[in-house]
């Protein structure tokens, strides 16, 4: 069974390489007899498909159910589900769902008869699981890295495992068993991930160099003005949220009364995943309320000024006037 979130390219690669090592192992010279792709409404003939005797000498079939959506599994097809455990060993049934809720009656069953694969990208944000994952995945090939070097991969590549799987195999043939350098790495893996998340994060850094850098390659590989600048948006928006959620629960402000735990700032300000307010909460933690504000204010000016016209040459000035927004809290 593969949960599959096909919307991105990414996971959508991931998820045929695995349906690949399946078909490997059907005898090639009877494949078109031995694997069969059915919809969801054609179930019972994929069971029924499942349970007859494969053709040729290496003895296994594959069938694929695809573009599942369990929460319409009617009553019907929850009986046709009971014949799972007569599915002989030769048959490989593969069900490929966009979403799996495990509270699901089809769910607790699918899982009782099967394994589940998911196939879902590491949040962005996640930096510490990227780096986690790509350490993991050196350690499997005998690469040796040091800790500078693994969060540089990390920052390189992001969360596109399968461009961490290929980078990290050239890495592997070319090191011999040796340590690679970081200078070596860097030169044999280019930093190609910068995005408007990292220009966000450079900019209320008051990185200027950093937003410059960032923003020109953004625009020469085409990135559209607008979709840059509503991407910033969004971030400053959350940002200034989740930072007066943080001065509301110290009673500085009464914005929103009463508002510590994580959870609860996830939903005042409208956060999908709560792990993530643990992250947003360090981010902002020496970022000034006002000036998150005014950046706000002034990337919706922009954003008015790039529907109405505005050049490129005006955007980087705009950005780098909010950069200068952003200076360190001082503790006192």
């Amino acid at each position: 069974m593969l949960n599959d979130y096909t919307a991105n390219w990414r996971r959508s690669i991931r998820y045929q390489k695995k349906l690949t090592s399946f078909k490997s192992a059907l005898d090639s010279a009877w494949t078109t007899f031995n694997y069969h792709r059915f919809p969801q409404s054609s179930l019972s003939d994929a069971i029924d498909c499942a349970l007859t005797i494969p053709f040729g000498t290496l003895k296994a079939k594959l069938i694929v159910v695809e573009d599942c959506n369990f929460k319409q599994f009617d009553d019907e097809m929850l009986k046709t589900l009971s014949l799972l455990p007569q599915i002989p060993d030769f048959s490989h049934l593969v069900f490929v769902a966009p979403s799996f809720d495990k509270r699901l009656k089809v769910s607790k069953l699918l899982i009782s008869h099967a394994k589940l694969l998911e196939f879902m990208l590491i949040p962005l944000w996640r930096s510490d699981l990227i780096a986690q994952s790509i350490s993991s995945q050196a350690k499997s090939l005998k690469l040796l890295l040091d800790t500078n070097t693994v969060d540089y991969l990390a920052q390189a590549i992001g969360n596109d495992l399968t461009r961490a799987e290929s980078e990290l195999q050239k890495l592997a043939i070319y090191g011999e068993g040796r340590r690679l350098t970081n200078a070596e790495v860097q030169a044999l893996v280019p930093l190609q991930t910068q995005s408007s998340l990292q220009l966000a994060k450079a900019i209320r850094e008051n990185n200027l160099r950093k937003t410059i850098t960032l923003l020109d390659e953004l625009l020469l590989r085409a990135e559209f003005p607008l979709v840059i600048c509503a991407t910033l948006s969004t971030q400053f928006r959350t940002w200034l949220w989740v930072k007066a959620a943080i001065c509301a629960s110290q009673q500085r402000f009464a914005i929103v009364s009463g508002v510590k735990l994580d959870n609860e700032i996830a939903k005042v300000c409208q956060i999908a995943n709560p792990k993530r307010v643990y992250f947003l909460k360090k981010e902002v933690a020496a970022t000034s309320e006002l000036a998150l504000a005014q950046a706000v204010t002034l990337l919706l000016e922009l954003e008015v000024s790039l529907k109405l016209g505005a050049k490129a040459d005006f955007m980087m000035s705009s950005i780098l006037t909010i950069a200068r927004l952003f200076q360190p809290i001082q503790s006192t």
